[in-house]
């Protein structure tokens, strides 16, 4: 199968030393069939520049012109569709990031959820929302997940529970316990919900005022960011959901090289061939060289 590329011709032609006049009877062949025609008259140009070909990437890159992005595509298109996803890696990470834009905006909060590590859907959700506005946002049912979370530090726990007002003690015992509580005294209190049985103290904790809850995590991400690592990326992608897409890309930029890749290696050929259009002419070049010399054979210029 040809190649279609945008490239002079007769530049090719004068390159070799072959008149404009000899260069139409080389109308619709390729690159290859014209080096092999002028070799086999003993045009040495041509079997000198046939060596050059196949060596030399900026050889390769003046010849087709492989700076301009619908040659490359041409090209990148003929690669094998299983081996697309490897030469995204030659990308730059913003490039990647261009790339997202093909997916919608629900395959893309898919695909973070997939792919990407919690710190970074965290991290691109704190781009698109003040913290206020996400714990704010938080799901009732998240927050009494993350507070009896097996991963939260027990004693960090204790420590910011220990701040807060002694008539939210007083409600999560009550709650748990089914008793009313008349003791106001702080110490005292904290000394009642510790001496709960497991079960029954996991109870007072989930509990608690859910505007308790959202304070009580607001005071802990200001002593350790990654705590909001406790909730699910479903959590966020929902909140990032309700964004006009445009909106939710600025968030993208917290994510970093392997989710980018990984995302990206979900595209379908055709579109990954287009995001590969931004790799370096130079690097395609040795790629082609290296990998794909065959291609060089099915190039018609234009």
């Amino acid at each position: 199968m040809a190649i279609a590329i945008d490239t002079n011709i007769y530049a090719l032609g004068k390159k070799l030393n072959i008149t404009s006049e000899r260069m139409m009877n080389y109308a619709n062949k390729t690159v290859d069939e014209i080096i092999e025609a002028e070799t086999a008259q003993g045009n040495t140009k041509a079997a000198e520049f046939a060596k050059q070909l196949e060596s030399d990437p900026n050889t390769l890159i003046k010849t087709f012109q492989l700076d301009n992005p619908g040659n490359k595509f041409n090209i990148i298109s003929q690669i094998p569709e299983q081996k697309m996803p490897e030469y995204l890696e030659f990308l730059e990470d913003d490039d990647l990031r261009l790339g997202l834009n093909f997916f919608s905006q629900e395959q893309l909060l898919k695909l973070m959820q997939d792919f990407a590590p919690i710190e970074e859907v965290v991290n691109s959700t704190m781009i698109c929302f003040p913290l206020m506005e996400i714990v704010k946002m938080m799901p009732d049912k998240e927050l009494n997940n993350f507070i009896v979370n097996k991963d939260l530090d027990p004693e960090f726990l204790k420590k910011n529970l220990e701040k807060m007002d002694p008539e939210v003690i007083a409600v999560m015992i009550e709650g748990a316990t089914g008793s009313p509580v008349v003791e106001e005294d702080p110490k005292k209190l904290m000394g009642m919900l510790y001496g709960l049985d497991k079960d029954t103290y996991k109870e007072a904790l989930v509990a608690m005022d859910p505007d308790a809850k959202r304070v009580m995590v607001l005071n802990m991400q200001k002593q350790d960011p990654e705590v909001m690592q406790l909730f699910p990326a479903k959590a966020y992608t929902t909140m990032l959901s309700t964004l006009q897409k445009p909106d939710m890309m600025e968030g993208m930029a917290a994510l970093q090289t392997e989710s980018l890749l990984s995302m990206n290696g979900e595209l379908p050929p055709e579109l990954m061939a287009i995001v590969l259009t931004q790799i370096d002419p130079k690097d395609l070049a040795k790629i082609v060289i290296k990998e794909y010399p065959d291609l060089l054979t099915q190039i018609v210029a234009a």
